[in-house]
């Protein structure tokens, strides 16, 4: 248990710390080439898989639980085919365009939003189905 809370505590700062310096060049400090695009991508693609790991370590601490944590792996690469890289193709192929649909999948992206809806609905499942089923 201690070890899941400390777990839990270096997610939480984790993901704090990716939000606070979202702003630094992460692909300069590891020697991307000095074109906008290449840094662009890897910035965004290392952000979006702390951000996702994180989180990933957050439902790890709540539940310990084995099929959660492969669960939440899966909807990671859900996110990553279905949201990072149509994102990718809207910010490279059409930089004019700024509009809702890039908004939306830009803050999909960036913050670990379907990972964290993941933990409502685990604690449903994990603390009130389950408890249903076994009064039954």
């Amino acid at each position: 248990m201690k070890q899941r809370i400390v777990i839990g505590v270096l997610c939480c700062l984790g993901l704090l710390v990716v939000f606070l310096f979202q702003r630094v060049d992460v692909a300069a400090a590891i020697g991307v080439s000095n074109t906008g695009i290449a840094r662009f991508l890897v910035n965004r693609t290392i952000r979006f898989l702390a951000n996702d790991a994180f989180a990933i370590g957050l439902i790890y601490a709540l539940f310990a639980t084995r099929k959660y944590v492969v669960f939440a792996i899966g909807v990671q690469l859900f996110g990553v085919v279905a949201f990072l890289i149509p994102y990718f193709i809207l910010k490279l192929y059409y930089p004019a365009y700024n509009g809702p649909y890039l908004n939306f999948l830009h803050r999909l992206i960036m913050n670990p939003t379907l990972l964290l809806l993941l933990i409502p609905a685990f604690y449903y499942q994990k603390f009130v189905v389950e408890s249903n089923v076994k009064e039954n």
